[in-house]
């Protein structure tokens, strides 16, 4: 539509590319009749501009590679941009004002909304370009990363096909085990699910409100946009207190975002009316704003919440004081050739970067620093122009007509889903050459025989034919009570009985404490089935047993506060259980550097003596050593070189000294401990596979096989 000097919005996005996502619609200054009708030729984007609404806005299109510089260079881990993530909350910002301004031009000009033009001006904006990246992210993991990575990400291909990723990693961000592993090269995607979830739906919402109100349809759609703005706004804040990881990928938490900027079109008519100092000034302002969030926050500010408001609102101020050219304005900055280069190329530059930096350390073999990853930055931003150019481009001014266009939308993401359901079974089956291998069973109390078998494993070179669990499975053999609901997640607190063992045994022994008490389930829930005891076991998800240690949960990125809550309200439920015995465990590396060895010591020994001074017989278990890296993906890499992934004893333990004052403290309250170093490891150093046992099933959990496995020597615990 050729838009007027009296249009309400005064910016002619280029129609071809007007309905991609934030990242993908384009300024140019082009006008189309329809979707297929031929373009006018573009003026050129640095050619001053005179006052009054222009066609285009090359304020804006600054304002985009402003937003995607703070995203990529925040991924390369720069120290001082800690806060980069914001470029995404300026892009919603953006899109919501070109999209929403697009719709009202056409309810306009014509009283209503085409919804198919719409749906296939999206797709042929956004699915070309993001579809080769995810194919093409596919095939890499697959060729060059693990193997074990490569299902799950062909899985997240699937996913953000069809833009739905962002709600897969939410799960995955209050889900520990799946929170613990390595970021996927995909996670990027997340912000296109969100736009597109809501575009979904905002045409529909808006086309409602203007057929119910017709005599009134600029109120109505202010009252819709209000509503969305408000509703969202309020889920925002509340999810972000109780659930970040739902908060941070949700469409529900972000949709005010998007408002926000759609508020901009409804009042694009008298934004353009005010005062020339007040236009300049609000656009300093907002850039301001926006680059503040981008130094001052980091990971552990909860986001969105209110903290988004800063960022999303510094965007609207720049985009507000723009509508009509002002000199002085901060436009004088984001015109120049540079910023409306990367503005142009950023939707493929924002799809290729993530990938590269995620890819390219494992394709060397090595980590890199961040002027390392500044390079390969730079090297995504050239891939990004060749795909501007050769895809992006000449797909947004395709003059096809939409039936055929929804057709190649269909058979392109059908094609990518294929894809990656080959990659799923193309992996090969992890089998050793060792042969088969007959596990010894141990004797009950012996740690001479275990040093033995340690020993000898630690000179084991193939991995055995019948190792168990497989590499394929390891990282889904856990504990029964992950399935049933009675380890605890982030934020979680009640739990049910929890009985394991011999269900109708005389005596009980609770296992208590965070994942690394888990872990023992398997050995306690066999030896009571033995011995004739009831196994109770209340766990929750890297909440110690440690008394007044408060921790940062960085995956819900706030104080752990359902830590506590599960402590208190689980040792109140211990003792009102009176059991025979009560067995503590925890990780020594949760905390990490946020307490001291002393602080967490002495918090531990305080728990353990609590417990014993309300009459209940306490043991503590020593935490367990961990491996350097991922142990599965190691052997999986290693399969007739497995000694390769064993290491040191003296690295056994992350964090240096912790797992001796711990040890020391609670004896010195009077607790005894058990110390379950040597099952696992020898002066020699501590193998990762020990007879036909896996002994890991991730970075830091042995696995329940090797936990069952060492049932002989915790059984003991239940005869005293």
């Amino acid at each position: 539509p050729t838009v007027t000097p009296s249009s309400p919005v005064g910016v002619v996005p280029e129609p071809s590319r007007a309905s991609g996502p934030a990242f993908g619609e384009r300024l140019d200054p082009v006008v189309l009749a329809d979707s297929a009708a031929p373009v006018e030729e573009p003026v050129q984007a640095e050619r001053p501009q005179a006052a009054g609404p222009r066609r285009f806005r090359p304020d804006i299109q600054g304002l985009r590679a402003v937003a995607v510089l703070l995203v990529v260079v925040y991924h390369t881990g720069a120290p001082v941009l800690t806060g980069g993530y914001v470029g995404v909350d300026v892009f919603f910002a953006i899109s919501g004002f070109l999209i929403t301004g697009q719709l009202l031009r056409e309810v306009e000009r014509t009283g209503r909304i085409d919804f198919g033009s719409f749906y296939a001006g999206r797709i042929r904006r956004l699915l070309p370009s993001a579809l080769l990246v995810i194919a093409v992210t596919v095939v890499a993991t697959r060729v060059f990363d693990s193997i074990l990575r490569a299902s799950n990400v062909a899985w997240d291909g699937v996913a953000a096909t069809f833009f739905a990723l962002n709600y897969r990693l939410a799960a995955q961000g209050v889900d520990y085990q799946a929170a613990d592993g390595p970021a996927s090269p995909l996670e990027h995607f997340w912000s296109l699910g969100v736009e597109e979830q809501f575009y979904l739906v905002w045409p529909l919402v808006l086309t409602l409100a203007i057929v119910l109100w017709k005599r009134h349809r600029h109120l109505a759609v202010a009252a819709v946009v209000t509503l969305v703005f408000g509703a969202s706004m309020w889920a925002s804040v509340t999810i972000t207190a109780h659930d970040s990881p739902l908060a941070y990928f949700s469409m529900q938490t972000r949709a005010w975002e998007l408002a926000a900027g759609a508020f901009l079109a409804l009042g694009a008519r008298w934004l353009a009316k005010a005062p020339g100092a007040l236009q300049v000034a609000l656009t300093w302002a907002g850039l301001g704003a926006v680059l503040t969030s981008a130094f001052v926050y980091s990971d552990e500010t909860p986001f969105p919440g209110t903290a988004a408001l800063l960022p999303v609102l510094g965007a609207c101020a720049v985009i507000a004081g723009g509508g009509v050219y002002r000199r002085g304005s901060v436009e004088t900055v984001l015109q120049l050739k540079p910023f409306q280069a990367i503005g142009k190329v950023s939707y493929g530059w924002y799809l290729w970067h993530w990938p590269m930096v995620v890819l390219v350390p494992v394709m060397v073999n090595r980590d890199l620093g961040w002027l390392e990853k500044l390079e390969v930055m730079a090297v995504a931003l050239w891939v990004a122009t060749i795909t501007y150019h050769l895809i992006e481009s000449p797909s947004a001014r395709a003059r096809w007509k939409r039936v055929r266009w929804a057709a190649i939308g269909a058979g392109a993401a059908a094609a990518t889903t294929a894809t990656a359901v080959v990659v799923v079974f193309s992996v090969p089956a992890l089998v050793g050459s060792g042969g088969t291998v007959q596990a010894a069973s141990l004797d009950e109390g012996d740690s001479t025989e275990i040093q033995a078998t340690i020993r000898s494993a630690l000179t084991t070179s193939d991995v055995p034919a019948n190792l168990t669990p497989s590499l394929t499975t390891a990282a889904d053999d856990q504990p029964d009570s992950t399935d049933d609901g009675c380890h605890a997640g982030y934020l979680q607190i009640q739990q049910k009985a929890c009985v394991y063992g011999d269900p109708d045994g005389s005596r009980t022994v609770v296992l208590w404490g965070d994942s690394h008490a888990q872990q023992w389930l398997p050995a306690f829930d066999a030896a009571g089935k033995t011995e004739g005891w009831r196994v109770v076991a209340w766990t929750k998800a890297a909440c110690p047993v440690a008394q007044d240690v408060e921790l940062f949960n960085s995956s819900l990125k706030r104080t752990y506060t359902e830590c506590p809550e599960w402590r208190d309200a689980s040792m109140r439920r211990i003792q009102a259980l009176d059991p025979d015995l009560v067995v503590m465990a925890q990780s020594d590396n949760v905390p990490g550097k946020q307490v001291s060895n002393t602080t967490w010591a002495d918090g531990t020994a305080e728990t353990a003596a609590t417990m014993q001074a309300a009459g209940l017989r306490t043991v503590y278990m020593l935490d367990t050593p961990v491996p350097e890296g991922d142990a599965v993906s190691c052997v999986a890499e290693h399969l007739d070189t497995v000694e390769e992934c064993n290491q040191a004893e003296q690295r056994a333990y992350a964090v240096s000294g912790r797992h001796e004052d711990v040890a020391d403290t609670v004896r010195a309250a009077g607790v005894p401990t058990v110390e379950p170093r040597d099952w696992f490891c020898t002066d020699d150093g501590c193998p990762v596979v020990v007879q036909d046992k896996l002994v890991y099933r991730d970075q830091t959990h042995m696995s329940t096989a090797y936990s069952r496995w060492l049932e002989p020597l915790v059984a003991p615990l239940l005869r005293t």
